[in-house]
């Protein structure tokens, strides 16, 4: 045997038991990196967390002048947050095109009470020219008959012919300007009549823009808080907008029911209902908490700007106590909704439970190492998850994958 075999029986044992403690040392290493938990009972809340804006349960809205006919300019408003009376201007619409609109229907009047001058005078002109014209073939007639002789044997064959065609002439001209002066007057008549619409609708196109005109100004109905409305994209209403008559300009709120209007994400408002709790902090008064319980919710989720498609539910949570000595409408808020509350449950932080499309399971400290535990979950915050099923009290749960685990 040579002196290499000798020394290699030697050192083996040796080799091997510095190996084996490494072994544990690594184990042990991997272990004590391995973060866990110990499952107990305690209490457990599901709240949903948003944000949203202080509104009013009542309110008297303002609208646009809704006797004007297309589109209003709105040239000022008064100050949101303002405290107005009643009577007090808080609007003015540019009249501008009201004006010239109007200047335009009272030029198209005078022309048309021009038109209907000439059109009377002609027709006038035109009967009095008949009537004249008539009266001579009338004279003509009776002279023809006047002078004519019964007896036809005085006269030549010739002239006889000629005094009877003269007659049928004189009385076919006489029927003619009969014909042509009830013609010529049915449609002068018919003329005037024309004229007369267009000049009444001339006229209503003036009392219209003088009406609009006299109802530029809006003033409050009531006494209060200004607040100015939201359009469709949740702008608010400013001067140089373009509006319609009759859309909503501003609201005076009432201070003394007040409602938290709340934003929750479409994919955060499973299990909200209508009589769950709420808490809400103001931005500006967050040392002074409210609460309150939902009184309605939407059907379906829109989203808040058209720029974004993330969709949201509203939310409308009625506050116990409403102050009008800091609370105002519009004012920016934080709520929690408490969607579900257990004295005694199992939960474990999210990032403990591990799923696929089948099955749920948490990794248990068992021994020296880990075992893979199904279970079966309740409730999930964004934070934790209830378990009803697959752990008890007591077991130690890792809160991260152990070293060496695969899904």
């Amino acid at each position: 045997m040579s002196w290499r075999c000798k020394l290699t029986r030697a050192v083996a044992p040796g080799v091997a038991m510095i190996f084996l403690t490494g072994l544990m040392a690594c184990s042990s290493e991997q272990e004590s990196t391995t973060l866990t938990m110990v499952v107990a009972p305690k209490p457990f809340e599901f709240s949903v967390p948003a944000k949203g804006e202080l509104i009013s349960a009542e309110e008297v809205t303002i609208n646009a002048p809704s006797g004007n006919r297309g589109r209003l300019t709105l040239a000022w408003m008064k100050e949101e947050n303002s405290r107005v009376s009643a009577g007090d201007v808080v609007a003015r619409f540019d009249g501008t095109e009201h004006e010239l609109e109007k200047q335009r229907a009272e030029l198209e009047l005078a022309k048309n009470s021009l038109s209907r001058d000439v059109t009377s005078r002609g027709l006038g002109q035109n009967q009095f020219a008949i009537v004249q014209q008539a009266g001579e073939v009338a004279q003509e007639k009776a002279m023809v008959e006047r002078f004519s002789v019964d007896d036809l044997t005085v006269y030549s064959k010739n002239e006889i012919i000629d005094q009877l065609l003269s007659k049928d002439y004189l009385a076919a001209q006489q029927d003619y300007l009969d014909w042509r002066q009830s013609s010529q007057k049915t449609q002068g008549e018919a003329q005037l009549q024309l004229l007369s619409l267009e000049g009444k609708n001339y006229q209503d196109k003036i009392k219209l823009r003088q009406g609009a005109l006299e109802h530029l100004e809006v003033l409050a109905p009531v006494g209060g808080i200004l607040i100015h409305a939201k359009n469709w994209r949740g702008e608010k209403v400013r001067a140089g907008q373009t509006l319609w008559p009759g859309s909503k300009l501003s609201s005076i709120p009432s201070l003394e029911k007040l409602q938290a209007r709340l934003y929750v994400l479409e994919t955060e408002a499973a299990g909200i209902e209508i009589g769950q709790n709420a808490e809400i902090l103001l931005d500006a008064y967050a040392d002074r908490p409210l609460t309150g319980k939902v009184v309605a919710l939407a059907n379906i989720a829109a989203p808040r700007d058209t720029r974004s498609p993330t969709k949201y539910f509203e939310v409308i949570v009625a506050l116990d106590q409403s102050d009008p000595s800091f609370m105002r409408p519009g004012q920016k808020l934080e709520g929690d909704v408490r969607v579900a509350h257990k004295d005694n449950a199992l939960s474990i932080p999210n990032q403990a439970v591990f799923k696929d499309e089948h099955e749920s399971w948490v990794y248990v400290k068992r021994g020296g190492g880990f075992a893979r535990q199904v279970i079966k979950t309740g409730l999930r915050s964004l934070t934790q998850t209830e378990v009803v099923a697959g752990i008890t009290a007591g077991d130690e749960v890792a809160l991260l994958k152990p070293a060496g685990e695969t899904l």
